[in-house]
Formats: C-alpha cells, structure tokens, sequence
C-alpha cells in the first residue's frame, strides 16, 4: 500500500494581495502625515503673525504715551509749549508740525497745503526716517535679552506731534478733531502720531491719538481752561 505525501500548493496561489493593502494604508498614513504637517506649519505661521502685529501695535501705542507725556512736563504760560516746526526742522529740536503749511508761489497754486512730510508719515506703508524735530521715545524696546528676547521690537518706535491749534468755538467753523459738546475756551489741540514694527520689519503699525492740552504744565496754567 503506497501513501502519497500532499504537497505545498498555497504559495502558487498567492497574488500579492497583503502587500497591495499595505501600501495603501501606508500612502493613506503618508497624507494624512503631510496634511497634519502642512495645518501645523500654517496655524504656527498665522500665530507668528498676529503675534508680529500686536508687538507692532504694543509699540506704537508706547510711541503715543510716550509723546502725551512730553506735555505733562511742558511749561505754559499761555503760549504754546511747542514751537511749530520749520519747514526743515533740525534733528535735535523738538517741534510741532502745523496742519497746513505755506507754499511757493507757482502758476497754478498759491496758499498752503498739507505737510508731505506729516501726511507721509501718517499714511506711507512702509517704514520711515522720523522727521526732523520729533521727539525720541525714551524707552529702549529692542535688543532684549534672556526670556524678553523674543518681545523686542525690530527698531525703536518712532512719534511725530501735529499742532492742530486753538479748539474752535460751536457756530465759528469746522472744529477741530472734536465735537461742539466738547469745546473749551482756549484749548489746545495736538495730534500724536505713532508708529512701529513688530518683531520684524514685515509689519508696521501706525496708531494717533488727539491730546487735549487743558491747563498743561508745571509753569503756569491755562488762562482759558475750564478748572
């Protein structure tokens, strides 16, 4: 009596099938990793973005504090504190720009005009030189080191203050940055601009504020201001 011995016949039958699913569980894994990676790297650089500008804004803001308090110190004796800047005002005075200054004569315009240098700074996206007579903000706010580092700002904050002049009174003409409700008898109005970077120079900030010269000064008070 003979006996057969059975033989081996899976393996012929075998297609391939276990390593075809691998890889494309393997490639599913593969995207979903790259998805995963690309959404990180998006959201980090959407953070260090609104991070960027709201260092920007921090510092000018700081820039605006800064030139208010330039006018708690100032003396007054019922004169402007601040003389207005020459049309080329030196870097080492302190000065107010006028809203409007006067023009040369030409053959098609005569009178005054905004300052290009006040509306430049005011409005130019890109980063300026701060002007001649404005007034240095005298808090360091880049070069920090240690656990700051990261919180310095990528150059100083720079100001300049507009002198808006005398607030006018209701009925008289078009007021001055305020409202007839808030007029006072001889009160002086400056317009401070500030602006910034943020960590970097990709961002600039540009903020202003409208300051109520009412009985400035530790020479005097205001003659028209109310008590």
């Amino acid at each position: 009596m003979t006996h057969r011995i059975p033989t081996m016949t899976t393996g012929r039958h075998q297609r391939g099938a276990v390593l075809f699913v691998a890889l494309v569980f393997l490639i599913l894994i593969t995207l979903l990793a790259l998805t995963a990676t690309g959404t990180s790297i998006l959201q980090e650089k959407m953070t260090g973005g609104m991070r960027n500008r709201q260092l920007g804004l921090m510092g000018s803001e700081s820039a605006l504090r800064g030139g208010e308090a330039l006018f708690t110190t100032a003396g007054y004796m019922g004169s402007n504190p601040l003389p207005k800047c020459a049309p080329t005002p030196s870097s080492g005075s302190v000065c107010a720009y006028p809203v409007a200054q006067a023009t040369l004569s030409t053959a098609t315009t005569t009178g005054a005009q905004l300052s290009p240098t006040v509306q430049s700074f005011r409005t130019k996206p890109a980063w300026v030189a701060a002007p001649g007579g404005t007034p240095t903000y005298a808090h360091t706010l880049t070069g920090f080191s240690g656990d700051e580092e990261t919180a310095s700002l990528h150059a100083q904050p720079i100001l300049m203050i507009e002198d808006l002049g005398t607030d006018t009174a209701p009925g008289l003409g078009q007021q001055t940055e305020s409202r007839d409700s808030e007029y006072q008898r001889g009160r002086l109005l400056y317009r401070i601009t500030g602006r910034s970077q943020g960590g970097s120079g990709a961002v600039v900030r540009v903020t202003e504020s409208t300051y109520s010269a009412i009985a400035i000064g530790n020479a005097g008070a205001n003659p028209g201001a109310t008590p």
